[in-house]
């Protein structure tokens, strides 16, 4: 007992001495400002985006992004049994992200990167419990997403 509790102390001194920081935490990522957006594709995963990027706004930094999102929803039949029916699916959330970094200098830098998340699921009898569950999937991929986007455009 003596042994996990000085164990719990020192693992508790070592992390708040040793400048850990959440890789999430507000002060890492609001070093960017979005100056223009434009998102097209799947209105379900563009409201998610359209939600998480409103805070970077307006936020006078000295980073400053001129941003296109395309987005794209699949949704493919993984696997059939032996009578043709659809067994397993995969949802496929895509996303296209073109930006270009504003900067004092008239030397405008356009990059262009995708990322993607993709998740296999089983079919459900029940239409109902399937649909809810392939929106709280399409949320959770689109918001894996956006901090990907958040995080790229951070580090650049």
């Amino acid at each position: 007992m003596m042994k996990k509790f000085v164990i719990l102390i020192l693992i508790t001194l070592n992390l708040t001495n040793c400048g850990y920081a959440p890789i999430y935490s507000e002060k890492n990522v609001t070093n960017f400002e979005i100056k223009n957006l434009k998102i097209e594709g799947n209105n379900v995963v563009n409201s998610i985006i359209q939600n998480k990027l409103q805070k970077y706004f307006n936020n006078d930094s000295e980073k400053k992004y001129v941003i296109s999102i395309k987005t794209d929803y699949e949704k493919i039949i993984a696997t059939k049994d032996l009578t043709g029916k659809a067994t397993n699916l995969k949802l496929v959330v895509n996303l296209s992200l073109n930006y270009t970094k504003l900067g004092l200098e008239n030397n405008e830098q356009q990059r262009v990167i995708n990322f993607s998340e993709s998740q296999i699921i089983k079919r459900d009898q029940n239409n109902y419990e399937q649909g809810n569950y392939e929106n709280i999937l399409i949320r959770n991929m689109s918001e894996l997403l956006i901090n990907k986007v958040i995080l790229q455009l951070a580090r650049s």
